[in-house]
């Protein structure tokens, strides 16, 4: 969490020098700005993960600010100090994405809570972009290996890029491929390659596993086990060669050739933690695409020989042959599909669709495959019991010396819940979180449509500006929490009484907007207002308290109230301010005369044009 950069910008220095205090457990680096020109600067220079910013400042205040900073950045958590009271002050930073607010002077408990909420969100969507970077970054440095050096009759040539490209996937300092050489009786490992990030770091061209005291180390190896561990973990002997590459953890997996040990890959990484078992599956793969490279491994034949290039990897592999039937599938196939091996042994891959792609997508994918001998992208599949899952699929063209397809290998991951987590941020971008209404950015965007819509084909859409009567008291006098179960409870009762389709939007405090498309007649507008208003005619009872609420309700009418979203929305709400001056908890139009509406003519053929 003190991984973070925080922005502050506030004109009062007494101010930003407790904020200082109070966030130095959450922040790396702080930053203090006195104006929002300075905030906005600072902002360029430090791209902070968190804003906390005052409103009314000299030069340029805190929401002039705010918006400049959205216009480029969407994700950055802000944080404002504000007077609850003003209302334009909160519609207008709701707008503005705003994620958090808060009043001088600063409750410690409070703010440390917001602050712990406002830095987890930060750091786990870091930690899962950086993750699903990771993994995808992971299967395409497999994928590209496996098609260099299983189709390449030199795969010596390719093997210094390939294994740059795990050693970067991978995130670890360091990585290094031996040759076993038996010279008489006398075993030594000469080295093929080897890089290290660490430049002062040192390696062993040659190592005799006898002299240099890693006889251990060789007999797990030749036994097909691995050797992963800390520096700590070692003897001396083993402990001086860790000391030489620069590194404080290391794991080593032996390759192997039609059976026989052959030699060994290893990565080593400056963090003095042994590598994760991901990290082993990893490199469990590239040993045994590397093995079946040495072998010259160019068909289906020589890698069902090798099985481990499949079976030792969390990713989901299956190899067709040239007419597009599966001859083999790996355990963490069957595992992410739930499909037996038998069932999927012989079967057209068609049989994990899911239905959600066209006819033209896979069309795309085999045109792809044709022409450049692989195809990679996001697809969404079905498992045998039936629940859709997304997979990040590469597939490769296996050829033969003639130039002949003979198999195709598709390997592919499950990242299901990284897009789910995905899905909920846009989900939580567009609701609001205290009632799952939409917010005012869904309502913009679904009324700009409906407009259009309406014009195109001569229809009347109805905007609904509902406000709760009374409500200000209900907070003073029981608190906020009872204050937004009242908002719960309203939000509740309206989508009872509204259509699916219909779009609710909690606007802002306890202000609401509904829009009604296809209005079929003045009749059928009237009833649903009337539904609406009676939503509060009879009290709610809440932690046992009797709580009465009414509603003012202002309804605007396109084309009549305004032809932009803009325009009808300040109809409603000035409609809805005349409910309030009649007495409150009642139903007015924009228009004084509801005979002026040509919605009353509505089974005419009548088209508008904006």
């Amino acid at each position: 969490m003190n991984e973070l950069t925080i922005l502050i910008v506030d004109d009062d220095k007494t101010t930003s020098s407790i904020l200082n205090h109070m966030l130095t457990p959450f922040a790396r680096t702080i930053v203090t700005a006195a104006n929002g020109v300075e905030g906005c600067e600072l902002y360029k220079a430090h791209k902070p993960d968190i804003i906390l910013s005052d409103i009314n400042m000299p030069q340029m205040n805190g929401l002039e600010m705010i918006e400049k900073i959205r216009e480029v950045d969407e994700h950055v958590k802000i944080a404002i100090f504000t007077d609850f009271e003003k209302r334009e002050i909160l519609v207008k930073a709701i707008e503005l994405g705003v994620n958090q607010f808060f009043s001088k002077p600063f409750d410690s408990k409070s703010f440390t809570k917001m602050m712990k909420s406002m830095s987890n969100e930060v750091m786990d969507r870091r930690r899962a972009k950086q993750e699903i970077e990771r993994q995808e970054n992971i299967l395409h440095s497999m994928n590209q290996m496996s098609h260099n050096f299983l189709q390449e009759s030199d795969w010596e040539a390719s093997l210094s890029q390939e294994l740059t490209n795990l050693k970067d996937a991978a995130q670890v300092s360091s990585i290094f491929l031996y040759k076993n050489i038996q010279d008489k009786k006398k075993l030594t490992a000469q080295q093929l390659f080897c890089i290290n990030d660490n430049p002062e770091a040192k390696t062993r061209k040659s190592i005799n596993y006898k002299t240099q005291h890693l006889m251990r180390w060789k007999n797990k190896l030749e036994k097909n086990q691995i050797v992963n561990g800390c520096k700590n973990d070692y003897d001396k002997s083993k402990t001086k060669l860790l000391e030489l590459f620069k590194i404080n953890s290391l794991l080593i997996l032996p390759i192997f050739v039609k059976g026989k040990w052959w030699g060994f890959l290893g990565i080593g990484d400056e963090k003095d933690e042994v590598l994760a078992s991901s990290h082993v599956e990893m490199l469990s793969t590239a040993a045994s695409i590397i093995g079946a490279a040495i072998n010259n491994s160019k068909n289906l034949k020589t890698l069902q020989m090798s099985s481990a290039v499949f079976e030792h990897t969390i990713d989901g592999v299956l190899i067709t042959d040239a007419q597009n039937n599966i001859v083999h599938v790996n355990n963490a196939f069957l595992e992410i599909t739930e499909h037996s091996r038998e069932f999927a042994t012989g079967k057209n891959p068609k049989i994990l669709k899911s239905g959600t792609h066209d006819k033209q997508f896979y069309q795309k994918m085999w045109g792809q495959l044709a022409k450049e001998g692989y195809w990679q992208g996001e697809i969404t599949n079905r498992r045998k019991s039936g629940d859709v899952y997304i997979e990040w699929l590469s597939i490769n063209t296996i050829k033969n010396v003639r130039g002949e397809v003979e198999n195709y290998i598709a390997i592919f991951s499950d990242v299901t819940h990284q897009r789910k987590d995905a899905h909920d941020q846009a989900h939580l971008a567009t609701h609001d979180a205290l009632t799952g209404l939409s917010n005012r950015l869904l309502l913009d965007d679904r009324l700009d449509h409906a407009i259009n819509h309406a014009s195109r084909f001569g229809k009347c859409i109805s905007v609904i500006f509902c406000d709760l009567d009374n409500f200000k008291p209900i907070n003073d006098t029981y608190g906020h929490n009872v204050g937004d179960e009242v908002l719960k409870i309203v939000s509740n009762e309206l989508k009872k009484v509204l259509r699916k389709e219909d779009t609710i939007c909690r606007f802002g405090g306890d202000e609401f907007v509904i829009l009604v498309e296809e209005l079929e007649s003045f009749d059928y507008l009237e009833k649903i207002l009337q539904k609406i208003n009676d939503i509060t005619n009879n009290p709610y009872t809440i932690n046992g308290l009797t709580i009465d609420i009414g509603m003012s309700i202002g309804a605007s009418i396109f084309p009549d109230d305004g032809i932009t979203a803009k325009e009808l929305i300040t109809s409603a709400d000035v409609a809805m301010y005349k409910a309030k001056k009649q007495g409150k908890n009642c139903i007015e139009y924009s228009k004084t005369d509801i005979q002026d509406y040509c919605l009353l003519e509505m089974n005419k053929s009548i088209s508008y044009a904006i």
